[in-house]
């Protein structure tokens, strides 16, 4: 009897140390006022102005003009756009190139500056980061 509870006891006290605490077990669901706030941001749409998406972009520095539109297709204001600008290579890490990004004089417009350091196809993804307004597009753009 006295091997039994020896056995026993510290499994007992194992089980119980693994068991998760109660609260953390416990989820939450967001309150109606968080649900509301959530709901109140906008999806927009980020467009490529210049150059022609469909347009070879010579190797080196490059000038982007992207404009974000409401769903009504008229240019909204925002805080921020952020851009990046990568390049898929076989076997290894994406090459990345830095990009620059400045409001342009209109609203809703920005321009971008970034180096093609390669020929090739480099993705070019905006996002929108702005409280009222949420938007992220990809472009592909063909560097020759």
């Amino acid at each position: 009897m006295k091997k039994l509870i020896l056995i026993l006891l510290p499994l007992s006290l194992l089980a119980i140390a693994c068991s998760p605490a109660q609260s953390d077990t416990q989820t939450t669901s967001p309150t109606p006022t968080e649900t509301a706030q959530n709901k109140q941001e906008s999806t927009a749409t980020v467009n490529l102005v210049s150059p022609d998406p469909q347009a070879e972009i010579p190797m080196g520095d490059a000038e982007m003009i992207l404009e974000v539109v409401d769903s009504n297709g008229n240019r909204v204001k925002v805080e921020n756009l952020d851009v990046s600008a990568t390049m898929p290579m076989d076997g290894m890490e994406d090459m990345m190139g830095k990009v620059e990004v400045t409001p342009a004089d209109e609203p809703g417009r920005f321009k971008a500056t970034t180096y093609f350091g390669m020929q090739g196809t480099w993705n070019v993804v905006a996002s929108v980061k702005d409280p009222q307004y949420q938007a992220q597009q990809e472009f592909t753009v063909e560097v020759k």
